[in-house]
């Protein structure tokens, strides 16, 4: 009777354990996760830089949009060439519509190297920018409302001077397409 009781509290003491574990399991499985492969999102803040705070959307191939710059009092607006969301690098490489018109007090805007687009209306809504920088050796594409309702004369745009002359004569026929009545020279 002794060895019978014997196996039935150690089956017991199994099945206890087993009971207990599958709970533990399950808890596990659900909790959450952060990824850090790119993800596709829409209208997502990213963190901080340089002192200005972004709204992007996000591609799974780690590209980023910029559709928004929130508003700050910043005369010069520095565009980070990645961003951070969730833990995860993105590339910034396009400007989409209106993307400047919270910065009220920028006079300079300054974008990295890795755009290589500018949507339409992408400075549309601000009256304050003088100058724009571009740094990349590449001309971006630019859409032809990329200023629209932007007085451009008074307006100067800086490229980079590893640009080659094929591709300044890209930019500048670009900018004209989009109504750019300014200056473009080359960045000192």
């Amino acid at each position: 009777m002794i060895k019978g009781m014997k196996k039935f509290l150690a089956g017991m003491l199994v099945a206890a354990v087993a009971v207990t574990a599958v709970p533990a399991i399950s808890y596990a499985a659900t909790s959450p996760t952060t990824s850090v492969e790119p993800v596709k999102q829409t209208e997502v803040t990213a963190e901080k830089k340089n002192g200005i705070e972004i709204t992007v959307n996000t591609s799974t191939s780690g590209k980023a949009t910029i559709s928004e710059i929130e508003p700050t009092t910043k005369k010069t607006v520095t565009v980070a060439s990645k961003v951070t969301v969730n833990g995860v690098s993105y590339t910034v490489n396009k400007i989409s519509a209106n993307a400047f018109e919270n910065c009220k007090k920028a006079t300079k805007v300054s974008l990295p190297s890795t755009i290589t687009t500018i949507g339409a209306k992408a400075f549309s809504g601000n009256k304050t920018i003088k100058t724009i920088a571009l740094t990349s050796k590449n001309a971006p594409t630019i859409s032809k409302t990329a200023f629209k309702g932007v007085n451009t004369k008074k307006m100067t745009i800086t490229y980079s001077s590893k640009m080659s002359k094929s591709e300044i004569k890209e930019l500048k026929a670009a900018l004209k397409a989009a109504g750019f009545k300014g200056t473009v020279k080359k960045a000192k």
